[in-house]
This record gives C-alpha cells, sequence and structure tokens, in this order.
C-alpha cells in the first residue's frame, strides 16, 4: 500500500469515526425527542429521497475520478447532465407527494419533500470540485468539508428538535448542510468555469451514467423495498423499527467500509492507468476487511440487547431480534465493498448492471414472499440473500482479475480465527448471563467489550495477519509525530 493511499485512507478514516460520534450523539438524543412514527415517515421519505438522489448523480462523480485525462470540457459535460437530471429529480419529489400523503396517510410528507426537493438542485455544484478533490486523493480537504457539514446539520437538528419541530428538523438540517458544504467546496476546490452548460463529448458520459444508474436504482429499490412494504402492510411503526435494527447494523460499514470506500475508485483507478494488476489489491482488501467486519458483526449479535437499549432506549427493545438477524446475514457480506470500484476501474461498468440484473430480483421476491409473515421474516431473507448476492458479485469479479476461490479462502482464513478470539469474551457473558438478556450489567459488558478487543488485538498477534503490521507501522507513525509535535 503506498504512502499516499495510506494517508488518504488515515484522513478518510478520522472524517468517517468523527462523523459515527456525531451520528450517535444525535441518534441517542434524536431516539428520545422524536417517535416511532416520526422515524417511519423519515424511512418511507427518505427511501423516495435516495432512490432520485441515484438518478440525479447520473454516476457523474465516478466517472470524473476513474477519467484518463480530464479538462474542462469533461467537468462542463458533466455538470450539465448532472444539473438537468437534479431539477428533473426535484420536480418528481414534489409530483410525488399527494400520493405519498394519500398511501401512508401522513400530511408531513408535504412538508418534507419540498426541502429535500431544494437540497436535491444544490447537489451539482459541488460535484466539479468534488471530484477533482477525489482524484488527487486530497482526503484532508475532504473530510473537513464533511464534518463541517455533520456538524451544522447535528446543530440544526438538535435545536429545532428540541423546540417541537419534530421531523421536520431533520429536513431543514439536510438542507443546511448541504449549503456549507457546496460553499465550502467553492472555497477548497475552486472550479467556477465548469458551471456552464455543454454537451460536448456527451456520449461518454451519458453511457457511463446510464449503466451506473440503472445499477445503483436496482440496489436501492432492494434496500428500500423492505421499509416500503412494511409501511404498507404493517404500518409506519413497525417501518420505524426495522429502520433502527438496520441502522445499528450498518455500524460495521461506518466503522469500516465507509473509511474505505472514498479511497479505493481513485486509487484502484491510479493502479489501472499505471498497469499495475489488481489482484493483489483485492485479495488485501479483502483480507483486512474480513478481519474488521467480521469481528464486530458478530460482537453484534451477541450484545444486540445492550446495544438497542444503549443506543435507543426502552422503547425500541423490540429492534433487538432483528438487529441479531441482520447482523448474522451481514457475515457473508464483506467482499461486497470492492465489487464495484475494482469493475469501475478495469472499465467494467456493465458487469455491475448485469450482476444486479442477476442477484437482486430473487432477493426481491424472497422480500414479497416473506412480508405476509411479519417484519422478523422480512429480516430473516437476509441470511438467504447475502451469500446469493456475494457468490454472484466474486463470479463477476474473478473473471476480470483471474482470482480463484481459494486464493480467497486462503487470504480470509486467519481473519475467522481472529473473530473466534473478539467473540470469546461476549459469547462467556452471554453464557454466564444464561442467554440472550436485556438486564446485563454495565460493568460486565464493559468487561465483554474490552475482552473483546483485547481477543482481536491477540487474534491478529497470534495469527501474524498482515494487519498486525498496519497496526504497528500505524503506532510508529503516532509515535514519529507525537515526538516532533513542539512543546
Amino acid at each position: 500500500m503506498s504512502a499516499d493511499v495510506r494517508r488518504s485512507i488515515a484522513f478518510s478514516a478520522a472524517e468517517r469515526y468523527a462523523l459515527i460520534v456525531i451520528g450517535f450523539a444525535n441518534t441517542v438524543i434524536l431516539a428520545r425527542l422524536l417517535t416511532p412514527q416520526d422515524f417511519g415517515v423519515l424511512a418511507i421519505a427518505t427511501s423516495l429521497v435516495v432512490l432520485a438522489d441515484v438518478f440525479r448523480d447520473f454516476g457523474t462523480g465516478n466517472y470524473l475520478v476513474q477519467l484518463g485525462q480530464l479538462g474542462v470540457h469533461q467537468l462542463r459535460s458533466a455538470f450539465t447532465a448532472v444539473f438537468a437530471t437534479s431539477v428533473l429529480c426535484a420536480l418528481v419529489l414534489l409530483l410525488a407527494t399527494p400520493i405519498m400523503i394519500s398511501f401512508y396517510g401522513d400530511a408531513r410528507f408535504w412538508q418534507l419533500m419540498p426541502l429535500f426537493a431544494v437540497n436535491m438542485i444544490l447537489g451539482p455544484f459541488s460535484v466539479p470540485g468534488t471530484s477533482l478533490l477525489r482524484r488527487k486523493l486530497a482526503f484532508d480537504a475532504l473530510a473537513g468539508i464533511g464534518l463541517l457539514g455533520a456538524c451544522v446539520n447535528f446543530a440544526v437538528v438538535i435545536v429545532l428538535a428540541s423546540h417541537g419541530y419534530g421531523v421536520m428538523s431533520l429536513g431543514w438540517g439536510t438542507l443546511a448542510a448541504s449549503m456549507v458544504r457546496v460553499v465550502t467546496v467553492w472555497i477548497v476546490q475552486p472550479c467556477f468555469t465548469a458551471f456552464r452548460f455543454s454537451v460536448r463529448g456527451w456520449k461518454n458520459p451519458l453511457e457511463f451514467g446510464i449503466v451506473s444508474t440503472a445499477t445503483a436504482i436496482l440496489n436501492v429499490l432492494y434496500e428500500s423495498l423492505p421499509q416500503l412494504i412494511i409501511g404498507r402492510s404493517i404500518g409506519l411503526t413497525a417501518v420505524g423499527l426495522f429502520g433502527r435494527a438496520t441502522s445499528l447494523c450498518q455500524l460495521p460499514d461506518r466503522l469500516v467500509i465507509s473509511a474505505l470506500s472514498p479511497v479505493l475508485l481513485p486509487a484502484l483507478s491510479r493502479q489501472t492507468r499505471a498497469g499495475i494488476d489488481l489482484k493483489p489489491s483485492y485479495l488485501l482488501a479483502l483480507t483486512y476487511m474480513s478481519a474488521l467486519q467480521w469481528p464486530i458483526v458478530l460482537c453484534l449479535a451477541l450484545l444486540a440487547e445492550p446495544a438497542v437499549l444503549i443506543l435507543y432506549g426502552e422503547q425500541w427493545k423490540e429492534v433487538a431480534p432483528l438487529v441479531r438477524i441482520m447482523a448474522i446475514a451481514a457475515l457473508a457480506m464483506f467482499p461486497a465493498f470492492m465489487t464495484y470500484p475494482t469493475l469501475v476501474a478495469l472499465g467494467r461498468i456493465r458487469d455491475t448492471l448485469w450482476m444486479s440484473l442477476i442477484s437482486l430480483p430473487p432477493s426481491m421476491l424472497l422480500v414479497l414472499v416473506a412480508s405476509p409473515f411479519g417484519v422478523e421474516a422480512v429480516t430473516a431473507t437476509q441470511i438467504v440473500s447475502a451469500p446469493i448476492q456475494v457468490f454472484i458479485a466474486v463470479s463477476f469479479i474473478r473473471r476480470r482479475i483471474d482470482v480463484s476461490w481459494n486464493e480467497i479462502a486462503a487470504a480470509v482464513g486467519r481473519s475467522a480465527i481472529v473473530a473466534l478470539f473478539s467473540a470469546t469474551a461476549p459469547a462467556l457473558l452471554i453464557v454466564w448471563q444464561g442467554g440472550f438478556s436485556f438486564d446485563i450489567a454495565y460493568p460486565a459488558l464493559a468487561c465483554a467489550i474490552a475482552g473483546a478487543g483485547a481477543g482481536w488485538l491477540a487474534g491478529i498477534g497470534l495469527t501474524g495477519h498482515p494487519l498486525f503490521d498496519e497496526l504497528k507501522n500505524g503506532l510508529k507513525f503516532l509515535g514519529r509525530r507525537v515526538r516532533l509535535w513542539p512543546s
């Protein structure tokens, strides 16, 4: 791993972990200020907004990042495309609002959706600058921009929610954060010449955008479908429960994958332009990811009850069984984060669409079949669908970088041992308690978490895991920085 990639990952990780802290505080406070029905309304609105945002983005940022040569004409064409789709998506959100009110019987959608529509139109004005920063691996600047926006969002949401604005506080917070991010990008990476309409060289970005958007829409539809079905057949309260469980189970992604994902495509694209084989990077990434994700997911499955109680409070106890099911299903998903950036860096954006067309429809069908049996049945479909999706994704990767299943198994073998070491202390606590329980004493819980961390360190050390060397290098780097710090 090159020094600039390590530096980029470090800044990206610092940003993501700071965002997790802010998000944690935001969640803890809002779980006590808002009701499950408020979160249900937000989940339904967000499902439509996320789907619209996928179409609005049109793959523009990733297209600019992976281009071999990037000039002002490509920037202008990309801005033109993303601005046109943004205006169209904003109109769709406004037109869809009466339908949502009629379908779900809640007039608050008419308050939320105009804010999200305005936010949609703001997006294109940060795309050129952000893409240039990503190409340069300037993740220190990107981290600062992201953190400033998150702090603004947090402040606006908490102030408004505490004054009784309910779910509307989340809409105003999102809009305020977007405005701050746009202005900050203009200051850090000014490229105002890009804000001119142009269709020169339109064919390549259009083709990339169509394929990328179709792939993303399929994935967003799959992610949103359970909440949309639950909201219609069971109720908005059940949507709130499912959404809270999903948020908690996405914690490993926010801890690990979200720190790596922004760096992966620019770094892999740079390697491809230099003619470097991506196979070693792919296998090393799976080695690292499995050693980081598996221990967190296993511990979350074992400690779902206290995690829900601490994070959300007493009114959300029904979330715990959903969290355990989702966490078990997530064990299979460790290679997923490398699929899209690897294929796009290799110029195989079409493969991402075919992969989604093959894997997602059966998963959607499982959700539809399970929906009459309740929210736990819908959640349990992930245990079946996750391995299917990963198998298909890795099969596409194997066609492009000539990697075998045996090589993948060898890359993650030591990580399985690390995960077992990490889960030992939480498992012993569950046995001592006599099963899963909300009544775990905080001192015992703290000992289990500390034991999980100690087990993880012991596992990577005893197995000679490559992550152990990275950890030592990181500690040496911090030591040098501390010695150089002025006294």
